[in-house]
């Protein structure tokens, strides 16, 4: 029954759609307001990029802001870090972060005043436990110039799990995503996974604030997303499969990236998922989805994160080694 109502729906939208015509927009168009992304990574250095934001009805590339300048407290000391932009409104800095540190950013743009943001980096997963299962056919066959060299073409399906020890007293939020890598393009491709798992995704886990509803929508896809709500301080076990895999060793490499994500980086993520997909079978019908900023003066979001990347080896599926 509901079934048939939505397809109803469905064709009464369309039939409308058919017999209107286009009505010109004459509110008034908002002003252009900064926009700040940036995701802090442990060990990484820190990037920028800074534009403004456009009227949703302006189709035109977004302005980029090239003269701001920065300042920045580490851990709560002013330091002076160099910020040099490279294009598009891209600014790279030399400032490293490591797991723990605390960063708070301060962009001054000329004619519209301070934005002020600030993260913390999260510590690395801990894990233990890892366990891979091939369910692959794999082709070898020798390089054409260097028979010594042999390579192999692997397809199929792969499962995997690991233990993951969550600390105790924090709020924790992670994403799995699984990715190959091609060295001699400097690609990365990400791949589609699945996380089966009763108590982090069945349970309605909504965050208070945007109540969303986060459950087995984050469960499947090429990032998994969920938090630690059911399970905080305590050892559990992260089972998942890599459904199709298709690659040839020694063009590509596989891994698997198992990361800890700041509390605004995961609630960036998953209202900008909303806002893109919507959350239903009807979602662009639904309930436009605020995406969460932690931008003051201005809108965007500077994140953290903290990964760590196992190598997978589907020939040897007991070795794994970290990237």
């Amino acid at each position: 029954m509901k079934t048939n109502s939505i397809i109803s729906i469905l064709a009464v939208l369309i039939l409308a759609t058919a017999c209107t015509k286009t009505i010109e927009f004459s509110g008034k168009e908002t002003e252009s307001i900064p926009v700040l992304i940036s995701q802090a990574e442990a060990d990484s250095t820190l990037n920028v990029r800074l534009t403004y934001s456009r009227f949703f009805l302006n189709d035109s590339p977004f302005k980029i802001i090239d003269n701001a300048s920065f300042h920045a407290e580490l851990n709560g000391t002013p330091i002076s870090p160099n910020f040099t932009h490279v294009n598009q409104g891209l600014y790279n800095s030399d400032l490293t972060l490591r797991e723990n540190d605390t960063l708070t950013l301060r962009v001054i743009v000329p004619d519209k005043g301070e934005l002020t943001a600030g993260c913390r980096i999260p510590t690395r997963p801990q894990i233990s436990d890892f366990t891979l299962i091939p369910e692959v056919r794999i082709d070898t066959y020798p390089d054409y110039q260097h028979p010594e060299i042999i390579y192999s073409n692997i397809e199929g399906k792969v499962k995997f799990k690991f233990q993951l020890h969550d600390p105790a007293g924090q709020n924790n939020c992670y994403m799995i995503r699984a990715y190959l890598v091609d060295a001699k393009l400097k690609s990365k491709h990400f791949l589609n996974l699945q996380v089966t798992d009763n108590i982090i995704f069945d349970a309605n886990t909504t965050d208070d604030y945007f109540d969303l509803d986060i459950t087995t929508d984050y469960s499947r896809g090429s990032q998994v997303l969920f938090t630690d709500d059911r399970i905080n301080g305590h050892d559990h076990t992260i089972s998942g499969s890599i459904p199709y895999l298709s690659y040839e060793t020694g063009h590509e490499t596989l891994f698997l990236e198992i990361t800890s994500l700041s509390r605004d980086t995961y609630l960036h993520t998953v209202t900008k998922e909303n806002q893109r997909s919507g959350s239903s079978i009807l979602g662009f019908l639904s309930e436009p989805v605020r995406i969460h900023s932690n931008v003051q003066g201005g809108i965007g979001i500077l994140g953290a994160k903290a990964s760590i990347n196992l190598q997978l080896d589907i020939n040897t599926s007991d070795t794994t080694t970290r990237r």
